[in-house]
């Protein structure tokens, strides 16, 4: 991967396809590589006649680690997204985002909606929009001596997948108490660009994306029966969704 600097923090990066630019935001404690490559979605849209622009987030795969929770500030992974476009010279692209990569798209484009033509928000619903609950399992599971002694399946299951892709777990454990969710109504109701809200029907992390859709302004949601957050991006259904938004309505 090749790497810029955004504000001092490396920031590694790929560029495939020719044609109308995307950009792909991966979700917690993912990479670029394990998000978007290996369940297909580079291939697809490059055969659509696309530019792929994928990138690790700070923390994350092969950029720098951080080790303070502020480091992971919502805006300052925004902030990322944009100089990498900028360090490309891309003035606007299609965005889309998976999980927490989705949150920061919506935060992009409420504040930056020019630099963006349409916008997915995938693995993600009604969930954003409600307050952290108390305590925090996942830093917790991650934090913790031996994951077989971690109880909550959902925070067990985060810390196995950050194990599996190699992750640097106190710079993930970081990321992970940054705290994400407020402002996220307001961030929803500002966004005007043309926006697809899809999550699977099993999704419980991210929950209905209906509830999420309905306050933007110009918004559908889609469901995709059987799925769930983990299997998501290599659903066909899932992806032939998101292609069907990105090629056709408007």
């Amino acid at each position: 991967m090749a790497v810029f600097s955004s504000g001092g923090v490396e920031i590694a990066y790929e560029v495939e396809g020719q044609g109308q630019p995307i950009l792909l935001i991966h979700g917690f404690s993912a990479t670029a590589e394990d998000n978007w490559v290996r369940t297909g979605w580079v291939q697809a849209l490059t055969r659509a006649r696309s530019k792929a622009i994928t990138f690790d987030l700070r923390g994350h795969g092969a950029s720098q680690k951080l080790y303070e929770p502020e480091d992971y500030d919502i805006g300052k992974m925004a902030g990322d997204a944009l100089a990498l476009l900028d360090h490309l010279g891309i003035e606007k692209a299609d965005l889309m985002g998976f999980s927490m990569g989705a949150g920061i798209a919506m935060r992009l484009a409420a504040a930056h909606g020019h630099r963006f033509g349409k916008v997915v928000l995938a693995g993600m619903g009604g969930r954003a929009l409600e307050p952290a609950r108390p305590g925090n399992p996942i830093a917790e599971a991650l934090e913790a001596a031996d994951p077989s002694t971690v109880e909550d399946r959902s925070a067990r299951a985060f810390r196995l997948y950050a194990e599996k892709l190699g992750q640097d777990l106190k710079a993930i454990a970081a990321c992970a108490k940054e705290r994400r969710r407020s402002g996220a109504r307001e961030a929803a109701e500002a966004v005007g660009n043309e926006v697809l809200v899809i999550a699977g029907a099993r999704d419980d992390l991210a929950g209905d994306p209906r509830v999420l859709a309905e306050i933007m302004p110009n918004a559908r949601a889609e469901i995709i029966p059987g799925t769930d957050h983990m299997f998501a991006l290599p659903n066909p259904m899932f992806k032939g969704a998101v292609m069907d938004f990105l090629t056709g309505w408007s």
